[in-house]
Formats: C-alpha cells, structure tokens, sequence
C-alpha cells in the first residue's frame, strides 16, 4: 500500500510539473519560440566546437593524428588540385609517421597508385593556442629510412579541424582536415623503398 500511494504521489507530482512546463511554452509567442530555439541551438554548437577543439589539442599533444588532403597548390604555378583524401594525408602515430601522395601511374611505388614515405619524428613541438580563436601549431622533423635525411614539417590547425600544411618550411601548400587516427578514412600502401 505504501509503495503504491509513493508511485500515485510520484505520478500527480510528475504530471503537474509537465503541465507547468507545457503551460509556460505555450505563453511563448511563436516568435520567441523560435528565438528560444535558435540559442539552444547555437549554445549546443559552441559546446560541440569547444570540446572538439579540446580534443584536437589532444591529439596533437599526443601525436597520433591524420592530415587528410584536400586541395594541394603547385607553389611554382598556383595551380590547385584536388586530390583523394582517402590516398594524400599525413599520419603520425608517436614516433612513427608516413605521408603519402597519389602520383601518375608510371611513378607508383606503393601499389595504390603512388607514394607512401615511412619515417621518425624528430624533435617534435606542439604549440598550444593562447585562446580558442588562436590555431594550434605543430611542426616536427621526418627522418626517412631510405634516404636518413631530414625534412621538416609544419601543421597549422584552425577551428573546424581545417588544417594547412607546409613542407621544408616553405608556404602552406596543402589544405586538409586534422582528425584523429580512428575517425580517418585513408588507404595506406606499402613503403616499397623498404
């Protein structure tokens, strides 16, 4: 009996509390309504960026990120293409790191129809941002296996996970999206030069 007066009590205080709530939308003109709707939206997108900004910080700490490419620029011609982001990225897991580019048939070594390079970072730096509205700034050394020499890399991560990235220190060349390792749909081929 005592259980069953606790659940009536529960359901007339839950039943109230709905129809106070429904009470109160409905003296919301449909203007405010649609107001009210528009900034539970855009709180819910600031929270969403936020963390999502939280995480790239993350991966980049970590270093175990892909740079997936988009659009790649010819810095003699200007020239822009747009390539497969599943076959061009940069992927850097710890020390180890393989960057790979689609080239014509003939120049192929990976067997997916172009270059995969293997190879050790070194002296790596990760930059934080001083704020949200600052990007995040990785640049760190590839020493390759076949030629032991190093090159340098420089990644520059902006809100939204869109990524520039430079080779030799040179000019931001290469447009992407930085994601972490699980959510990147890529192909890796095989280092032939292995």
């Amino acid at each position: 009996m005592k259980y069953t007066v606790s659940i009536l009590l529960f359901s007339v205080f839950l039943f109230s509390s709905v129809l106070s709530n429904a009470q109160e939308d409905a003296g919301l003109t449909e203007k405010q309504q649609r107001k009210a709707d528009k900034e539970k939206a855009k709180e819910e997108k600031e929270a969403k960026e936020a963390a999502e900004w939280l995480a790239f910080q993350k991966l980049a700490n970590d270093q175990t990120f892909v740079v997936q490419f988009e659009k790649m620029t010819n810095p003699r011609t200007g020239k822009v293409y747009i390539v497969s982001r599943r076959l061009n990225f940069l992927y850097a897991n710890g020390e180890e790191v393989k960057v790979q580019f689609e080239t014509t048939t003939s120049a192929s070594e990976n067997g997916l129809g172009g270059r995969t390079i293997s190879g050790t970072i070194s002296n790596y730096k990760y930059k934080k941002p001083k704020n949200n509205n600052k990007p995040i700034y990785i640049n760190f050394d590839i020493t390759t296996k076949f030629n032991q020499q190093n090159f340098n890399i420089t990644v520059t991560v902006y809100s939204g996970g869109i990524a520039l990235v430079s080779f030799g220190g040179g000019t931001s060349d290469i447009n992407g999206t930085f994601t972490a390792i699980e959510n990147a749909s890529i192909n890796m081929g095989a280092d032939m030069r292995n």
